[in-house]
């Protein structure tokens, strides 16, 4: 938020708490999405890669009697293979990374929901909760008008 009050002892207000939770709910949120989506895409150039290989050495006109012992007979192929395998791990790593933190996100977001009428209880607050709900939708796509 662009200003956090704060009571007369300096401590900050409740829902000025909860909006803070919020914030970096979704951001922790945005980062685990981000992170396994490289990881993704790493996965994908390497298996890519690692087909096209592949291909190009069965297509040299070796004379190959199993595919077995051409896969293991060939540096190359062995090395990507256990590349693949560590990038599929760590994808997979991130993603269960990323829907804990989505999961998360979306509890403590319906917990907001449920609770509004508790965190914002005063005429004062019940209008400063629609402005910092059109504030969190626009800033920072987190939308508490609905679950």
């Amino acid at each position: 938020m662009a200003s956090i009050e704060r009571d007369s002892n300096g401590i900050k207000e409740y829902h000025e708490v909860i909006i803070e939770a919020l914030i970096e709910a979704k951001q922790k949120e945005e980062k685990a999405e981000k992170t396994m989506m490289k990881w993704g895409l790493l996965f994908l150039g390497i298996l890519a890669a690692g087909i096209i290989y592949i291909v190009l050495k069965l297509m040299s006109g070796e004379s190959v009697s199993s595919y077995l012992s051409l896969l293991l007979s060939d540096i190359i192929i062995v090395v990507w293979l256990a590349v693949l395998f560590f990038c599929f791990y760590y994808f997979d790593v991130k993603s269960k990374k990323y829907e804990k933190a989505e999961k998360d996100f979306e509890e403590l977001k319906e917990d907001v929901i449920d609770r509004a009428s508790d965190i914002w209880n005063s005429n004062q607050l019940e209008v400063k909760r629609i402005s910092q709900y059109h504030e969190l939708k626009n800033k920072y796509d987190i939308n508490l008008y609905h679950k």
